[in-house]
């Protein structure tokens, strides 16, 4: 091999070791970026109230329920059904939150990645195994139409309690005094049973 020949196959070489080396550097740096976010989705939460403030829900980076509160004065002013309704809300919203959360968090680190197809020609694509971060919009609580419940009995309750004022106490009971008149004779109480 000539001196020009080998000069050039180490400037080739040289320059693959740098490529490489800018590689390491560049996984590296993203391998700490994704601990640092996946870190941070763990530890990412949601806390809400509902519109009447009757409701307090927190969910976790899973997308489960971790505290639910009630105002001491929501099964005064609510139906069952209603709170009910308030808990599915606030838990589908919860978890909404939270994914858009870990989406936040994901996202800079896969935007701009190559794919392997990209990489190395004829390999597959490796974007369907991706995990995707996309968050759907909360489906609206509507009623269960299995439900146990007859809503129309509740919601009668309901509408009467909050309409109808409270009934005075019933009269207290007369006392009677007893008499020698008033005595049971003696043949009821020997009888045959």
């Amino acid at each position: 091999m000539s001196g020009d020949g080998r000069a050039r196959l180490e400037t080739r070489n040289a320059a693959m070791k740098e490529q490489v080396n800018g590689l390491l550097d560049t996984f590296n740096r993203q391998a700490e970026m994704l601990r640092d976010a996946q870190t941070a989705a763990a530890q990412a939460t949601a806390s809400l109230t509902s519109k009447d403030g009757l409701v307090r829900a927190a969910v976790d980076s899973g997308g489960v329920l971790t505290h639910l509160e009630f105002a001491p004065s929501a099964f005064e002013r609510s139906t069952p059904e209603a709170l009910a309704r308030s808990v599915l809300q606030l838990a589908r919203e919860g978890a909404s939150r939270v994914k858009q959360q870990v989406n936040d968090l994901m996202s800079p680190l896969t935007e701009g990645l190559p794919d392997l197809s990209d990489l190395v020609e004829g390999a597959p694509s490796l974007s369907a195994l991706l995990p995707r971060f996309d968050v759907p919009a909360p489906p609206p609580v509507t009623p269960d139409e299995d439900s146990f419940e007859d809503r129309s009995a509740l919601a009668d309750r309901a509408e009467q309690a909050r309409t109808t004022p409270p009934s005075p106490p019933p009269p207290a009971a007369r006392r009677r005094t007893t008499s020698d008149e008033d005595e049971l004779p003696e043949s009821w109480l020997k009888g045959s049973y």
